[in-house]
């Protein structure tokens, strides 16, 4: 018979207050079934083992090249980033059962980070471009002729101590790396992704990032046409080059200078004349053709003047695109939601949570997360779309569905999760599981 565990501590509060260890297995996670189910049934992770080079000796290998990745990708999918984690976890219940193995400990600390360190850049290069696998595959949106969006955009990445390629970046005030991302703009699938040290900008390495995405767009979507977003910083001869060449339609902000200033000063005086008749904010536009000096022609400027109590604001922008200038911004202007998938990049899936010492490891890390924000997007958008976690943010999802005490109990034939017999998620989970119950991969 087993010995009682009580506490030894006396609660001066609640003296009938009793504590033992006696509660039987315990896992935190369990929702991730639900993820993980929807995974198995698109076959996404299970691409990823053909995809990683395994550089590891057979002969002492206790874990796949796939199931050290999903240990991983479900591991940042419930919030533990660091492979620090993994030690804890390795005997947690729901994460043996998402990787596919029922009792066997998984990976330790050391084996991850080995995993980190050892992938070789020509795994890494392949699935830098495994976002638009799974875009051609389950998310594209729409009809037959709808426009696909590639929203490009880069961000910080500070990092601490000695770092291999990491910079100070005047423009952010920081050491960091400087990531490059491609995001699909209505559905918010990351498309690609790279890393760079932090003293690249502009459109260095996005065509080697780029071509392989519109080149299997254009296979997979050929009556589809494909458009390009970016701010200034992307405004280069090389990025209008290729678009105008491979028929892509574009909006790219366009630094100001003293020539386009003087064009647009007839519309910024007018703006002026209408508020101080009005009192009320004016908005104005108007396009132009403009050559600058390093351009092989002239293209469409197409110009923003807003005027208020605080002044004009001019802006700028390069597009080949059709419709008046008005529209062009308003199309434009779109790529504001690429900021909300970067936010949920770094802030929900800690994509840049990029803290090891060797720059290829980070760089492999970057794909990690870029596969788990991935994996959540289309879970959001094939499961949740209907449901009340529609529109939440993946942190909201994680804690409304994954994030979920349970008891566990193993028989010989099964694994049973004992949930909380009056758990509020309790009609939200039941729905998710109807929702999967139709999903199927492509044949």
């Amino acid at each position: 018979m087993a010995t009682q565990c009580h506490s030894r501590f006396a609660f001066g509060f609640q003296r009938k207050l009793a504590i033992n260890f006696a509660g039987g297995e315990i896992t935190s996670d369990p929702g991730l079934v639900v993820l993980r189910e929807f995974d198995e049934r698109l076959g996404l992770s299970a691409r990823l083992g053909k995809l990683w080079v395994d550089p590891r000796d057979g002969r002492y290998t206790k874990h796949s090249g796939l199931e050290l990745l999903r240990q991983r990708i479900y591991q940042i999918a419930a919030g533990y980033e660091d492979a620090n984690d993994a030690t804890f976890l390795r005997h947690d219940a729901t994460m043996q059962l998402v990787v596919g193995k029922r009792a066997e400990p998984l990976a330790s600390q050391p084996t991850l980070s080995r995993l980190e360190h050892d992938t070789p850049w020509e795994s890494i290069r392949l699935l830098e471009h495994e976002g638009t696998e799974w875009f051609c595959r389950h998310a594209a949106p729409g009809g037959k002729r709808d426009e696909i969006i590639l929203d490009i955009d880069s961000t910080a990445d500070p990092t601490h101590g000695q770092q291999p390629l990491t910079f100070y970046n005047g423009h952010y005030d920081t050491y960091m790396y400087h990531p490059l991302l491609i995001f699909e703009g209505t559905t918010g699938v990351l498309v690609a992704s790279c890393l760079r040290p932090g003293d690249v900008g502009g459109i260095r390495q996005l065509l080697p990032l780029l071509r392989p995405v519109v080149r299997r767009l254009r296979t997979r979507f050929p009556q589809r046409p494909i458009a390009l977003r970016a701010d200034g910083d992307f405004a280069k001869p090389p990025l209008l080059d290729y678009a105008e060449y491979h028929q892509l339609l574009y909006a790219i902000g366009m630094p100001r200078n003293s020539i386009l200033e003087a064009r647009a000063a007839g519309v910024r005086q007018r703006a002026k004349q209408r508020w101080e008749a009005s009192g009320q904010p004016v908005r104005l536009y108007t396009s132009f053709f403009y050559k600058a000096g390093s351009w092989g022609q002239a293209r469409r400027i197409a110009v923003k003047v807003e005027h208020t109590a605080l002044g004009s604001n001019v802006r700028f922008v390069v597009t080949n695109r059709r419709g008046a200038a008005e529209a062009v911004f308003d199309w434009y202007e779109q790529r504001g939601q690429a900021e909300n998938f970067i936010k949920e990049l770094k802030r929900d899936i800690a994509a840049d949570r990029l803290s090891c010492s060797a720059y290829r490891a980070n760089a492999f890390r970057l794909q990690l997360h870029a596969l788990t924000y991935n994996l959540l997007v289309l879970f959001r958008r094939h499961v949740l779309a209907g449901t009340q976690l529609a529109t939440a943010t993946i942190d909201t999802v994680r804690l409304r569905l994954f994030k979920v005490g349970a008891r566990v109990h193993r028989t010989a034939r099964r694994v049973w999760f004992h949930f909380a017999t009056g758990w509020p998620g309790q009609p939200l989970f039941r729905d998710v599981l109807d929702r999967l119950a139709p999903i199927r991969g492509p044949s």
